[in-house]
């Protein structure tokens, strides 16, 4: 019974501990779908363009041409005052 018990306690932490990854995985494809959304022109790639790797390869680079433009408008504005 003893072994019973302990192999039925491990096949429960087991469930819960997949369980618990898959609601971690879960989250992380629709985050990465929600970035997908957000990307310019995201509806005009090709399918092959939208696996998780280009879509945060694609929200990196969107985001340091973000910054770069920000930088050079803080640059101008600086520059008019």
């Amino acid at each position: 019974k003893n072994s019973l018990d302990t192999n039925e306690k491990r096949a429960r932490r087991r469930a819960s501990h997949n369980a618990v990854e898959r609601r971690r995985r879960d989250i992380i494809n629709e985050k990465i779908h929600e970035l997908s959304q957000l990307l310019p022109d995201h509806h005009l790639l090709p399918a092959d363009a939208q696996n998780k790797g280009s879509i945060l390869r694609r929200s990196v680079d969107h985001m340091r041409g973000v910054q770069a433009l920000a930088g050079r408008q803080a640059e101008r504005i600086t520059e008019l005052e």
